[in-house]
């Protein structure tokens, strides 16, 4: 018989609960003795169905017994329109943002490698690492009912929007789902004063967002009011979560910084259920930490209040495609990539800032430069393609001139949906300093990684070798110091960040799976190694991150574990590589033993 109040599972997933709530009865060590051991629904301290049920009326009827996305695929549950409707949105961001169940790289909704990925009817449907319950929250008041039931029945919490998130941090086995995606809230006001700024406080333009916005609407909210608000360059990431607490890049930060640099107020519910203000005026070190520390940490921020900025009258966007000499491939490979890497000091200088595709076979790049026109665009990009087709490739380029930033959005990111979601894949990253690119013979070495590092992922989950460059730092980024945000200190220092892909299929094995995610790992050494005292950015890096407090988070950690222990001291907020994550296994169900 199943136990009180716990949605219908697999068998396979009791046996696994019961043989991890014998894993979690060992006793805590002296260190952790504020953590206590999750309670699982095995175990007498689960909530009982009355229990859920008097949440679910408590949250105004929102509280949701969750399923894997590809739960109707599979019997006993089998429905064949509804698994046509699974398989039809299962491999775009759109849709797997709107089920309770799904997070967007399916790798992470696996647990102790069962879950529930295919469509295969005869499967065992697993529940994995999905929660077993969510609360669609839509206001501040089931926030802080959901995070106080967490807390008071000691049930794994995970906070969701989106679930764009490359380690996990949003989904988690046995826990309870704060999903905070219909929180739309768009709200601009010209004349904003952060909450407790005393009197004559200068008032600054701002758009204040719920948890819930995405970027796509936000981007054309700020082009209504013509205003321009500093985003991510997907249209479908969440605004106020792990993007913007993470750090939160984009092409045009070169002009206004990191999202962190924008920030002007966070409304935040903590661990104890209050709702609480940080800004410059109040609560000023927890409104350090949450500009940079990382989403998922310090509580479950509502809404956020960022800088406007005068919409961009002009913006030029480069594209261009370069495909290698076919008859001697990786010479002209090696001389393309070198001379790119050449150019961005140059280009940065310049003001233009982008992202470049390199591939085994070909390189594909958008470039914006902000504030000029064509001519000039041409003029200092033309050169770089000219080279190309000097040692044999063939370079085409196209230089298009908008009106404003919500032109070019529209007309290159904006889409009804993107088919590269529902799949399992990992990143490995570094942000390379802007010292590395100022001499050519560090250009050299960092041109020869990149060619060591194509032929690693051709040679596992990669076959088409491809590293991705964002031309992202620099300019205003550079400009940010440690004492007004908490984000990664070489982030001031770097140029470019530089990612690394690798992926699987579902039906790879597991020690297949684990043997790519090594590999990856050892291929990023590469890029840290020339790069020693740099680091990686959270929200787009390796989950295995071999030093990931100082990658992540650098000399700041030992402050924001200190803020997070004054904020969470019983670690309701754990996830997979944040500030306090160490305190817990590896499950992040029990503390670890000292």
């Amino acid at each position: 018989m199943l136990p009180s109040g716990l949605p219908m599972l697999a068998l396979g997933t009791i046996i696994t609960a019961v043989a991890v709530s014998v894993a979690l009865a060992a006793p805590e060590s002296a260190a952790t003795g504020r953590l206590r051991c999750r309670c699982l629904p095995t175990q007498p301290c689960w909530p009982n169905s009355d229990t859920w049920a008097a949440l679910g009326q408590d949250v105004g009827g929102r509280l949701i017994p969750t399923k894997p996305a590809a739960y109707e695929c599979h019997n006993p549950n089998y429905d064949s329109a509804k698994c046509d409707a699974i398989k039809a949105g299962y491999h775009y961001d759109y849709w797997r943002q709107q089920q309770p169940g799904a997070v967007q790289q399916t790798n992470w909704e696996v647990f102790q490698g069962k879950g529930c990925l295919d469509f295969n009817q005869t499967d065992v449907c697993h529940q994995g690492a999905v929660p077993l319950y969510t609360v669609n929250a839509t206001n501040f008041e089931d926030v802080q009912k959901t995070v106080r039931f967490a807390a008071k029945h000691n049930v794994r919490l995970v906070v969701k929007n989106t679930g764009h998130d490359y380690l996990g941090r949003s989904i988690g086995a046995y826990s309870l789902n704060l999903w905070v995606f219909y929180m739309k809230k768009i709200e601009f006001n010209d004349n904003f004063v952060p909450e407790g700024a005393p009197a004559g406080t200068e008032s600054k333009g701002a758009v204040i967002l719920g948890s819930g916005a995405i970027w796509r609407d936000v981007f054309k909210a700020a082009d209504d009011h013509n205003v321009f608000v500093l985003g991510g360059a997907d249209p479908t990431v969440g605004t106020s979560g792990g993007f913007c607490q993470g750090g939160g890049h984009h092409a045009l930060s070169t002009k206004v910084g990191l999202c962190v640099d924008n920030v002007l107020q966070y409304k935040i519910v903590t661990a104890d259920g209050e709702l609480k203000v940080a800004n410059a005026y109040q609560n000023k070190d927890l409104f350090w930490a949450l500009r940079g520390g990382g989403g998922g940490t310090f509580g479950v921020v509502v809404e956020a209040t960022y800088k406007t900025h005068p919409a961009f009258k002009n913006i030029v966007y480069a594209t261009s495609y370069i495909l290698y000499n076919i008859t001697d491939p990786t010479v002209t490979r090696q001389k393309v990539i070198n001379k790119f890497l050449s150019y961005q000091h140059e280009w940065s200088n310049n003001g233009w800032s982008g992202y470049a595709f390199i591939q085994q076979n070909s390189m594909a790049a958008v470039y914006y430069l902000p504030d000029q026109d064509v001519a000039t665009a041409t003029k200092q990009y033309q050169p770089f393609l000219d080279y190309a087709n000097s040692v044999g490739a063939k370079a085409f380029g196209n230089l298009t001139s908008y009106s404003s930033f919500y032109d070019l959005f529209s007309a290159t990111a904006l889409t009804t949906g993107t088919r590269n979601a529902g799949v399992q894949v990992v990143l490995g990253s570094r942000l390379i300093p802007r010292s590395t690119f100022a001499a050519q013979t560090k250009v050299n070495k960092l041109s020869e990684a990149f060619m060591n590092i194509q032929d690693d992922l051709y040679d596992f989950g990669n076959p088409e070798g491809t590293i991705l460059t964002h031309l992202v730092a620099g300019g205003q980024v550079a400009k940010g110091t440690t004492a007004e945000t908490s984000v990664l200190p070489a982030w001031r220092r770097a140029l470019m960040h530089v990612v690394l892909v690798a992926s699987w299929l579902t039906e790879t094995p597991p020690a297949e799976q684990q043997l790519v995610q090594r590999k990856l790992t050892q291929s990023t050494d590469r890029l840290r190694k020339l790069t020693p005292g740099s680091g990686a950015y959270v929200n787009e890096a390796d989950p295995n991150e071999p030093d990931w407090k100082g990658a992540f988070f650098g000399a700041n950690y030992k402050r924001l574990k200190s803020i997070k222990d004054q904020v969470d001291p019983h670690g309701l907020f754990a996830c997979h590589n944040c500030v306090g994550s160490d305190d817990w296994n590896k499950d992040l169900l029990c503390p670890r033993r000292r």
